[in-house]
Formats: C-alpha cells, structure tokens, sequence
C-alpha cells in the first residue's frame, strides 16, 4: 500500500514541477518584437555612402521594468572611406512619460564594422507609447546643444502592460505553487518510503 503512495507522490511531484516550470518560462519569455530599417546617405563628405540602421523593438512593455530597444548599424563599403574624417552618428528617442537612459539623445562616432546600441526604457503608466526614434549623420563639429536636424524618423507604438496586474502575476503565482507543492509530494514520497515498517520473519 505503502509503495503505491509513494508511486503517486512520486508522480504528482514531478508533474506539478514541470508545470512549475512552464509557468514561468512562459512568463520570462520575452514579448514578441517588430523592426524597421533605414539609410543615412553621406551629405557630409558626398562619399555616396549610407550608413544602413535597423531599428528593433518590443511589441509590449511593462511598467516597473527596464524594457531594451536596440539599435543596430553598420557602414557601407563607400560610407567607410570617409570615416577617418570623423562622422557622427546623432540619434534621438522621444517617448513620453518614461525614462530613458543612458539619455534620450546620442552622438556616437561611426566606426568600421557592424555596431549595436541600446536604451533601456522605464514606462510610468498602462496604457499605449507613441514612440519615435530622429536619424541623422554628421562630422565632428556635432553638438548635443543644438536640436537634431533628422534625416530619417522612424515612427512605432508599443503597448505598456502594469508588472504589477493580475494579468502579469497570472502565471508566476501558479508557477510557484506548482513548484511549492511539487517539492512538497517529492518530499512526502521520499519520507514515506524511509518509513516503511521492516517485515518479520516468521
């Protein structure tokens, strides 16, 4: 009788583990995210170049949470040829209501080879982020003191969810209790069998 109990806190541990585990991968997955791509022709030194920008970023983000939008950028063969002469990548994140950092504003130097920037976003409330994100290239006469002259705007939304809803803790507090009562059945299945009655011998 003993080792059928067993059997069964045996089985429901570990279904109730794996259970456990499914909830939260599901709710550590990242949201599903959209792109967008640009080029920035050289205006500076007419070199014929572009500088080649994809923009990428996340469908839903979550107050209370350093939500990630990326950057990616490379040089073309022709843009190269003038990046000794200094050229400046200037990019600027609008987005109400959030902060952002390192800071909404950037001027980074191109260099050779493909680079990736990211912000790192905090919204304040629920609701829908109209977002945009100015482009531009310049030299090194650039200054952060002056407002960008946009070459390119690329325009998104993103839906902002509360991290601190019931919709966001639906799966993370089954996923506990499931972890929380698996251990509990391993723990009792384990204990049962230590303590089985040793038989006597007629």
């Amino acid at each position: 009788m003993k080792t059928k109990r067993q059997l069964v806190f045996l089985i429901v541990g570990l279904i109730l583990l794996a259970s456990g585990g499914f909830f939260l991968i599901r709710r550590a997955a990242p949201a599903a995210s959209q792109s967008q791509a640009v080029a920035l022709s050289d205006w500076i030194y007419g070199s014929g170049g572009n500088l080649n920008v994809m923009v990428n970023y996340p469908e839903e983000i979550q107050t209370g949470r350093k939500n990630l939008i990326t950057v990616t950028y490379e040089a073309d063969e022709a843009l190269k040829s003038v990046l000794t002469n200094g050229v400046v990548f200037d990019l600027q994140l609008d987005m109400i209501k959030t902060v952002i950092q390192p800071q909404k504003r950037m001027l980074i130097p191109v260099e050779s080879g493909r680079k990736t920037f990211s912000w790192e976003v905090e919204p304040f409330t629920a609701g829908v982020a109209n977002a945009s994100i100015s482009l531009a290239l310049g030299d090194s006469s650039v200054s952060g003191n002056y407002a960008i002259t946009a070459q390119q705007v690329i325009n998104f939304s993103m839906n902002i969810s509360d991290s601190g809803s019931p919709a966001a803790m639906n799966l993370t507090i089954p996923g506990f209790i499931c972890l929380g009562v698996g251990v509990a059945s391993l723990l009792a299945a384990f204990l049962s069998k230590n303590k089985q009655p040793v038989k006597k011998r007629k």
